[in-house]
């Protein structure tokens, strides 16, 4: 979106202060409720043609939240630009992860040359354990991940309570209720996955929708008037 296309675009009556370190998506909700606007239709019309169910458009919530783009980007997380995609630094903790078979390979050799273990473990700053570990296998055992449960998990009963009352249900209605209803702060892409993950039979009709064409600047499932009615202007 360019700035001809943003000037276009009218500010919000009510445009709630962004709090810094707030992800987007909770600062669109608030700006949604605000305004008394359902949270998903306000995502989509920030999301723009031609994909109404993806990333939100920082120029387009700009406009509407009366704030410059950069403002946002410093103020928000999931908007920035490592939102979009660029790479982050490895972690130490991978780093360490890829070390561990030569300190093992290490240890062994040392071993072989009379160290003792508890000598072996004062030289590698390790516990005792490790050392034994490294004598009995060369490859070190996979890190324990602990289990932490998603937003996914939490939201199961919901999703799969509507799922069986309403066969009918598409998985964007199932989103959209989940952004609506729960205060759910998930993209429509997980959520996708998650159900076709557990019932593959429901269809897939979100994207389809989403690329369908639409009135200009339309929120899903939306007449053109209801974006007139948050711009209060005609596209």
């Amino acid at each position: 979106m360019n700035a001809r296309d943003a000037a276009q675009l009218t500010p919000l009556p009510l445009r709630p202060r962004p709090a810094a370190g707030e992800a987007v998506s909770s600062y669109v909700r608030r700006l949604a409720r605000a305004n008394h606007l359902r949270p998903s239709y306000l995502h989509g019309y920030l999301a723009g043609p031609p994909d109404y169910l993806h990333g939100i458009q920082p120029e387009r919530l700009a406009a509407l939240s009366g704030r410059t783009v950069t403002v946002l980007e410093r103020t928000l997380t999931g908007l920035g630009k490592h939102a979009r995609g660029t790479p982050s630094q490895p972690s130490r903790r991978i780093t360490r992860a890829v070390g561990k078979p030569a300190k093992f390979a290490a240890i062994r050799r040392d071993a072989q040359n009379g160290l003792s273990i508890r000598a072996l473990a004062a030289r590698y700053r390790v516990h005792r354990r490790t050392i034994r570990q490294a004598l009995a296998d060369p490859v070190p055992p996979p890190r324990r991940q602990p289990h932490r449960a998603s937003a996914l998990d939490q939201l199961h009963d919901p999703i799969m309570a509507m799922l069986a009352t309403e066969p009918s249900l598409d998985i964007r209605q199932v989103w959209e209720r989940l952004v609506d209803d729960y205060d759910a702060e998930i993209s429509y892409a997980r959520v996708r996955d998650y159900i076709i993950g557990h019932r593959p039979a429901i269809p897939d009709q979100g994207q389809d929708d989403a690329r369908r064409p639409r009135p200009p600047d339309a929120a899903p499932g939306q007449p053109s008037a209801a974006a007139e009615r948050i711009t209060g202007k005609n596209n």
